[in-house]
């Protein structure tokens, strides 16, 4: 292959210089084509051409690394489509497509669905009666804001990309499929089934996975996690723990039920009750919870009473479940 090309366009043309041509044609001017030198005898044009060339090599790389840094900060605005009815944005209706931009809001009534395309991390089946607000489209943070209604989410970026706002916890996709349901008081559930949720609200947490579901309550957050086939009487107890403001008897009552329903699997809920329960109460989950999956020799009563998050990660590490690193390494840059 000679350089011709590029110099006068008479050699044969490169099929990748093609292509930059076709993708960079849109930008080409329009204005008079200045009055150029004349051009060098052959004998000198192999040297100054290899010299543009190399000069146009840097351009484009340079180029290159603009448009893709500056790409996904100009993506504020996600594609909708209309699946039923005539959902909104901003109040006016979707007939067949639309776009919604930050700030707005998409509403649907109760025969109306509609499709968001979340960026290029993933997608929202939205349903009827729901009413959502895109907080943030920028890479790292896709953000929505829900206010009521349900919502299906197929999320295929790394963990930490995707967040949904409630009036009770935001919701932090950890690579996942989840459905999650906000009612007009704005409590709620969670209910996963592919990869990780996290439920998260100042300090407060719920890991939850694949088959499990979680309730949420504003003013609480978070409940805690069980799998939605767990014994039936189970949601009762964890949302008198929860939820209920239970006196002392009634929370040891509460969680007698919860360790007789228990089974291995379980050992989830009983992790999350370590941080939920009194301290009466916690010795008895942390002697069930040991008794299901042996704590490592880093754990103590004395630390898990007080809270160690280290300890606690260090038992969710024995559950069978994942390592805690990707929770610990997303909430430190979160931090940051």
């Amino acid at each position: 292959m000679t350089d011709d090309y590029l110099w006068d366009r008479s050699g044969p043309p490169d099929p990748e210089i093609e292509r930059l041509e076709r993708v960079l044609g849109t930008l080409r001017s329009t204005a008079p084509v200045p009055a150029w030198p004349a051009v060098p005898p052959r004998h000198e044009r192999h040297t100054v051409s290899l010299r543009y060339l190399a000069t146009a090599a840097a351009l484009v790389a340079a180029c290159s690394v603009g448009v893709w840094s500056i790409r996904p900060s100009t993506r504020v605005a996600w594609p909708v489509v209309r699946v039923a009815g005539l959902p909104t944005v901003n109040q006016t209706e979707v007939a067949d497509a639309g776009r919604l931009s930050v700030g707005q809001w998409l509403e649907t009534d109760n025969t109306s669905r509609a499709t968001i395309a979340i960026g290029d991390v993933g997608r929202l089946d939205v349903d009827p009666d729901s009413r959502l607000q895109l907080l943030s489209a920028t890479t790292g943070n896709h953000r929505l804001a829900m206010s009521h209604g349900r919502v299906h989410a197929f999320i295929w970026a790394p963990p930490g990309q995707f967040f949904v706002e409630t009036p009770a916890s935001t919701v932090v996709d950890l690579g996942c499929a989840y459905t999650l349901t906000v009612d007009r008081k704005g409590g709620g559930r969670v209910e996963v089934s592919a990869g990780w949720v996290a439920f998260e609200n100042h300090g407060r947490t719920a890991l939850i996975p694949a088959g499990a579901m979680c309730a949420m309550r504003p003013g609480t957050g978070p409940g805690t996690p069980h799998y939605a086939d767990a014994a039936s009487g189970l949601q009762e107890a964890l949302d008198l723990i929860d939820f209920g403001q239970a006196p002392p008897d009634a929370q040891a009552k509460a969680v007698d039920r919860i360790l007789q329903l228990t089974r291995p699997q379980d050992a989830l809920t009983l992790w999350h009750l370590l941080s939920r329960v009194n301290d009466r109460e916690q010795a008895r989950v942390f002697d069930a919870l040991a008794r299901l999956v042996p704590p490592p020799s880093v754990v103590t009563r004395a630390g898990i009473r007080a809270h160690n998050r280290t300890m606690l990660d260090a038992w969710w590490d024995e559950l069978g479940l994942g390592s805690s690193s990707w929770w610990k390494e997303w909430t430190k840059k979160e931090s940051e």
